[in-house]
């Protein structure tokens, strides 16, 4: 995929490179093997990242995030692309769109993400986004990051703030 869109600034700007994505993406989310148990283990405090892969050249990071009842990402934009599936459960998705008059983002739509759900993102304030788990059961994602995998809990999030974020119910 990489090597397909090598003439690209960035391999997100390809629609190929999206499109191969949701495939892979797609593929793995109907594999009931792809996690073990132990990358399917939650957190009390928060959503918990499994890091399962790393390009050793640094063009990607593979996770498997675990969402318990009732946790949700911050709202926030990606510094990089971001490609994601749901494996199990339902995540509530909440999309905004940035006023750059107002340094902020607005609240656009909500939806349900169930499993199977993919979706593809550019870096930049084009897909700003909140993810939350407003079930009574665990729900697991797999994402994949344009970025080192040392770099994952860095260089991934870009925190935006919200005029009025809903409540995640």
């Amino acid at each position: 995929m990489f090597e397909a869109c090598v003439k690209f600034p960035e391999p997100s700007d390809s629609t190929f490179f999206a499109r191969s994505m949701r495939i892979a993406l797609a593929e793995a989310a109907a594999n009931p093997d792809l996690l073990t148990s132990a990358q399917r283990e939650g957190s009390t405090e928060n959503y918990r990242r499994h890091l399962l892969a790393a390009d050793p050249h640094g063009r990607y990071a593979i996770a498997a995030l675990v969402w318990l009842p009732h946790q949700a990402s911050p709202v926030h934009a990606h510094h990089t692309w971001c490609g994601s599936a749901v494996l199990d459960g339902t995540l509530s998705e909440t999309v905004f769109e940035w006023n750059g008059a107002q340094h902020c983002a607005s609240a656009t739509r909500t939806q349900a993400r169930n499993a199977g759900a993919v979706s593809f993102v550019r870096g930049g304030k084009g897909g700003i986004h909140r993810l939350g788990n407003c079930s009574d059961a665990p729900a697991v994602s797999l994402h994949i990051y344009g970025v080192a995998g040392a770099q994952i809990a860095t260089h991934v999030n870009d925190i935006v703030r919200a005029a009025d974020a809903p409540a995640l119910v």
